[in-house]
């Protein structure tokens, strides 16, 4: 996805610039897009590991609740760093997410303020174990 200015994605509000995107709360998509396109839109792509903490608090509140914690010590974690770990400690990890797409459930979409600007983000949910199914067909898709 190439790089575009938030400003000038079609949209009114952040959902509905989001959903041009290809980015809708409810919907479950591919943790590779969602970096892709937070990288793309100079955004954030966040993932919780625990659901309670994904739908009840904000992203702000959990950054500030967790300043100075290791990100990888925190609930949740940037789509990218994610899979730039998982890279790193296993040489397969990128072509195991072709073969097996790990699908996010989109919970929000919104902006954060940093210093002087709105960053957007989006905020996702990671699959619980019992919820993989490595024979089913993906329900989002990968932007090339």
């Amino acid at each position: 996805m190439k790089k575009q200015s938030w400003n000038n994605i079609p949209g009114d509000s952040i959902p509905e610039k989001m959903q041009s995107l290809g980015i809708t709360v409810g919907q479950k998509i591919d943790i590779r897009t969602l970096s892709e396109v937070a990288d793309a839109i100079g955004g954030e792509a966040v993932v919780y590991f625990e659901q309670d903490l994904a739908e009840t608090s904000t992203y702000e509140t959990d950054l500030k609740d967790f300043a100075g914690v290791e990100e990888f010590n925190r609930p949740f974690v940037q789509a990218h760093s994610f899979i730039q770990f998982g890279t790193e400690n296993d040489p397969t990890f990128p072509s195991r997410l072709q073969e097996f797409p790990l699908m996010i459930t989109v919970i929000e979409v919104d902006e954060r303020r940093a210093g002087s600007r709105d960053i957007p983000y989006i905020k996702g949910l990671m699959p619980f174990v019992d919820e993989f199914d490595v024979d089913a067909e993906p329900e989002g898709t990968f932007i090339d």
